[in-house]
């Protein structure tokens, strides 16, 4: 279980991405669907219709990690999970939206299949009034980003909150901040995310 836990915490605080479409490869920003936990993003149109579709985190070398998923195409303008990714990574490039259901994991000898993974988010109902309540403070937000890495400079954005951690956006990157502990109960999630930004702040 501990090393499951660590596949979906590495799934978690990874954006980038390379998706190989019967082998040819393209570059792709994601988020996650709240509700079934499939990766969301744009990309080219000649990139669907591919018989096997893989997905490389963080791109494609020798030591990512391997994502066999299934793509469906979903309509960017109305998908909830589309203005997700906008409010992560700002305007896409790119007019086709994809939902990419994950079938199966493999992370150096770790192979692992969709059900033994939730990447469902089970704070997604309190989502939206965590980021409002920490939102009125984005230099603090800034300061905590800097503190886990130093290449983010100027002020934060709370853009997601689930129960493995939050992801701030800065003008650098999306930085996660792990909780190191599985948080289901919203308030916990709160007093955590409070806790952790005081401490990563006070320190950068």
């Amino acid at each position: 279980m501990h090393e499951l836990n660590e596949l979906e915490l590495a799934i978690r605080s990874e954006r980038h991405a390379a998706l190989a479409s019967d082998g040819v490869p393209y570059t792709v920003t994601t988020v996650l669907d709240n509700d079934t936990g499939a990766f969301v993003f744009p990309v080219e149109s000649s990139a669907l219709g591919g018989e096997e579709s893989v997905l490389w985190i963080p791109e494609e070398r020798n030591d990512a990690m391997q994502i066999l998923v299934m793509l469906e195409e979903i309509d960017g303008e109305r998908s909830a999970s589309a203005d997700r990714w906008r409010i992560y990574h700002g305007s896409p490039g790119q007019s086709h939206w994809v939902s990419a259901a994950v079938l199966a994991v493999r992370f150096g000898m770790m192979v692992a299949d969709a059900e033994q993974i939730e990447l469902t988010n089970a704070l997604a109902a309190d989502e939206p009034r965590l980021c409002k309540k920490y939102n009125a403070d984005h230099e603090l937000l800034g300061r905590a980003a800097s503190t886990m890495d130093p290449r983010s400079k100027g002020e934060g954005v709370l853009v997601g909150v689930d129960p493995m951690g939050f992801d701030i956006r800065t003008r650098f990157d999306i930085v996660r901040v792990p909780f190191g502990e599985r948080l289901t109960d919203a308030e916990k999630a709160d007093a955590k995310v409070q806790n952790l930004l005081a401490e990563l702040a006070a320190v950068g």
